[in-house]
């Protein structure tokens, strides 16, 4: 017995529309725009800065120092300055560049860099 093919209800029609941009089929009327009336806006975080400038060189001291204060941290950077505390050749007056190139000579793998990337937007941040 060969059925025959029903032709699609405007109800099945929006409800596919509907489900296909989203709406999970309930139908959305594009015609009226959305209501921004709802809409509040996110208190300020107290941790930033809403002005000011970050700190020159001189104020915030040597990269180096700075990474080896970072021990306590969590994440790559904390590894990183686990492994910095325990290098007797690391350059605790150096900035990131002689920290890259201390990475460089002792062959730290890829995630070493990443980490110091991340410190020294860190460094740079105060």
């Amino acid at each position: 017995m060969e059925q025959k093919p029903t032709t699609p209800t405007l109800d099945d029609l929006r409800r596919e529309v509907s489900r296909i941009a989203g709406g999970r089929g309930s139908f959305l009327d594009f015609t009226k725009g959305p209501d921004y009336r709802a809409f509040v806006p996110a208190p300020p975080d107290p941790r930033l800065r809403p002005s000011g400038r970050t700190a020159s060189p001189a104020e915030r001291g040597a990269f180096g120092r700075w990474l080896l204060m970072q021990v306590g941290r969590g994440g790559l950077v904390g590894e990183l300055a686990k492994c910095a505390m325990a290098d007797r050749g690391f350059p605790k007056d150096g900035d990131p560049e002689a920290v890259r190139q201390r990475l460089r000579v002792g062959q730290a793998e890829g995630d070493m860099f990443e980490a110091l990337d991340e410190a020294e937007l860190d460094w740079l941040s105060y």
